[in-house]
This record gives C-alpha cells, structure tokens and sequence, in this order.
C-alpha cells in the first residue's frame, strides 16, 4: 500500500486542530435517507455538527506545495484526529480503503508521456526502443482511500486524501534541487528523496518513489561543498526550491496535467456505495456531503478542477463528467483553507475569459450550491452561501487573505499565530506555513467561530 502524502502541515499535534474539527461533521447512520438540504447557513463545523443532517461524509484532504511525497504523513494526523475526539474508531486512526492512480487518457498505464520540455530538455525521459515512458508512470497522482469505520453502528466517516506531488517531482529534482547542489550546496534529504527508487508491488508499473537523480549520482551530489550562508540555503532550500517551484508550475502547461488528474482521482473518491463498497458509477448521491480541507497551493487547484470544462480542453463538452462535478460542488457547504496563495496567484490571471480565474469558478460554486437548496420551480429565493474558512498567520511568507468580496460565496478570514516571534523580529518561515494545526488557540476560533 503506498504511503500517504502531504499537505504541509505538521504530524502527531496536527490532531488535535483536526479531530476536533472534522469530528462535528455531519454524520449519520448507515444506509439511512439524508433528510433534505437545510437553507439554514453553516456559521462553522461545530454548527455541522449541531445540525446533523445525516448524510454520507467524505472528506477530499488536499496537499500543498512543497510536499515530501511517500515520507509525508499529514492524512495519519487527520485521521488520528478525527479518532481522539468520537472515541469509538473500530482502527486508530482508520483502516486503508484503497490506492488508486490516475489512469485514464494521458495516464493510463504506458502512455506515451507529454512533450513538454525545460530549456529544450524532455521532462519525462521515454524508455529505449519504445514510446512509453517508465518515468510518466511514475509521475501519475494517486488517491489514497482511508475510512474510519466505528462501533455502536455509528457511520464510517471516508477520508479521501489526493496527491499531487509526483506531476512536479521531475522538474524540481533535476532541475532545481541538482542544480543548486553545485550552486549553494546539497540539500541532504531533498537528493535522498529524489534518488531513492521504490516499486508499488500492489500496481505492477507504477512507483511509491522514483529516482528522477539516478542513485549513483546522489553521492557526488551530497559531497559538494556548502557556499551559501546556512540561514539562507536551508531558505532556499526549502521555501523557494522545494515550495514556490510548485506554484509557479501550476500556472504553466503543467497545470492541464495536474487538474486533470485531480479531477480524475474525485471521481474515482465519489465512485462508493451507501454502504462503503468502492467502485460502479461516479454519481454523486444526496446521501453525500463533501467537505474540502486543503493547504497551500491545493486550495487553488481544487476549484478550477472541479469546472465542468478542463484547462485546455475548453471546446470539449462536460458530459456525463462535467455533471458528476456539478453535482459535487452542489453538495460541498464548507472549505477549510490552511494557508493559501490565491491572491498572489491570481495576479497571472486578471478579470477576462481564463480558466485560471478563481473568482469564477467560486461564484460557480455558489450558484450551484444555491440551486440545490431552493430545487423548486418559480423566483429565485434567498439562501445560504457556502463558506471558506481560511486561517492565515501574518508571519506566514506564503499565505495571503481570500478575497471577502465574492458575492455568492462566503469568505472568513482567521487570523493565526502559528510561532514564538523572536523580539518582533523574526519568526520560523518554516513552521509558521506549517504549523496552523499546532496551533491550540486555532482550535477555539475554528469551533466557536460565527462571524468574520
């Protein structure tokens, strides 16, 4: 089974925030009718909680930027949450439900894999004497399934946690964390990462790990001296080689690939039956309710993979596809963002005709939303907007505010102090982008929040 990935939030006291979060989720008993929609507005999870309107809970559990991919193991810290605060988990911290990988169109299995290139380099190497690529396999997202299946007949709560991280992998090994090797010297756990090679024995031809720096290079690489001043390599490093590379490759031709295969593994999340059997049919149910919990970069790319068009296929129709999204948004009341680039992100993407612009894909979401709440013919009446929920840490380089101006969805900015500050002088990068589930008074604002 492969290992889980990354959001960039911290591990063991990450449960806490969580748990008592995702514990006041709505929940009911299996195999019961979900009563219909309540028009009520959700001032917060507590207020889920209150409301249990019983109905099958899924959690799409979103990584950001910077992710350490199989060594990375924030899922473990949801689940572990969600089990110290109902107290009744049958397995601490859930049992595992399934892998499954992208593996439709461009990445079904031994597919040529996309010429795209870096400064005339092919990104995915394809194998000798053959048009398929081992490399492309390796890069193809997956989805790892968990549920936290519980006594007294109480329901199984589904933790659907979407990795990314392979799609960019390539390009930050090789061209980035090998190159500033020689540039300001080597990153030790980065090289280890990118020239360890594992085989996923359950999928014959995909990996848990790939060594986009071949082994025998890793060596040469982690012997070659340190230039840099040591606070401002592990900087780079970290933030900058590791973490805003992601960001900026979400906004080029990588991108296509990586909503795709986002939107390829929700569908693969949604494909369950009322009573937890995977597989048939991905058509959402109003038994169903969604919630999206994501950090960092994965709060920019979920919307936009949830529109019925993908990027770069504008002229295709939706479909059967198109409406299965549709049919999620309309049943997602609620979004937790743990820190988030949208503001920055969405400087490359002004008001116009762009599927890059986030602002309409949220009031998307709020129409939808609005639709499945008033389904009766006749004028449009009044309801309740679906919310985002974002914290964000002043001392967090990577962080900025949603906007609050988004007329269909409702947006809560928290304010979060995730680290110690040294004098009002400085305080850990690194753990202030990180550490928003360490934070116990985090805890207090997101179950008593009400009002912005």
């Amino acid at each position: 089974m492969r290992s889980s990935g990354r959001t960039g939030l911290s591990q063991r006291s990450s449960a806490l925030l969580l748990g008592g979060l995702l514990a006041c989720f709505p929940i009911a008993s299996r195999g019961q009718a979900a009563p219909a929609a309540s028009n009520r507005q959700t001032t917060s999870l507590g207020d889920s909680l209150h409301r249990g309107d019983g109905k099958q809970l899924h959690i799409f559990y979103l990584h950001g930027i910077g992710s350490d991919g199989p060594d990375d193991h924030d899922s473990l810290a949801l689940r572990q949450g969600i089990c110290d605060f109902v107290k009744d988990c049958m397995v601490y911290a859930g049992e595992p439900d399934g892998t499954e990988y992208a593996d439709q169109d461009e990445f079904a299995l031994n597919t040529p894999p996309p010429p795209l290139k870096y400064l005339g380099q092919e990104v995915w190497r394809k194998d000798h004497s053959a048009d398929s690529s081992e490399e492309w396999n390796a890069a193809a997202p997956f989805v790892v399934h968990w549920k936290l299946t519980r006594y007294h007949s109480a329901p199984t709560i589904y933790v659907d946690e979407i990795n990314w991280w392979p799609l960019v992998f390539s390009l930050k090994c090789r061209q980035i964390v090998e190159s500033d090797a020689g540039l300001m010297g080597p990153s030790a756990d980065r090289i280890k990462l990118c020239s360890t090679l594992k085989r996923d024995t359950n999928e014959k031809g995909r990996f848990i790990s790939y060594a986009w720096i071949p082994t025998e290079d890793a060596p040469r690489l982690q012997a070659l001296a340190h230039r840099g001043a040591l606070v401002n390599r592990r900087l780079k490093n970290g933030i900058l080689d590791w973490g805003f590379t992601d960001a900026v490759l979400a906004l080029g031709p990588l991108r296509t690939y990586l909503l795709d295969g986002i939107r390829q593994l929700i569908l693969k999340s949604v494909a369950i039956s009322p009573v937890g059997i995977r597989g048939g049919d991905a058509t959402p149910r109003d038994d169903q309710e969604y919630v999206i919990v994501s950090h960092s970069l994965g709060s920019y790319l979920i919307f936009a993979a949830l529109d019925r068009h993908p990027a770069g296929k504008e002229g295709v129709p939706a479909g059967e596809k198109g409406d299965a999204f549709e049919e999620i948004l309309k049943r997602t009341s609620l979004v937790y963002f743990f820190a988030n680039q949208l503001r920055l992100l969405e400087l490359a993407s002004l008001d116009g005709a762009s599927d890059k612009n986030l602002v309409t894909h949220l009031e998307d979401w709020g129409r939808l939303r609005c639709e499945y709440l008033n389904p009766s013919p006749g004028p449009p009446q009044p309801c309740a907007r679906p919310k985002i929920i974002a914290l964000n840490d002043p001392s967090d380089l990577l962080t900025w505010t949603v906007p609050e101006q988004i007329a269909s969805v409702e947006v809560q900015n928290v304010l979060v102090k995730n680290t110690r500050h040294w004098f009002w002088l400085i305080a850990s990068p690194t753990r202030a982008h990180n550490d928003y589930a360490k934070n116990k008074s985090a805890v207090g604002q997101m179950l008593k929040l009400k009002k912005p």
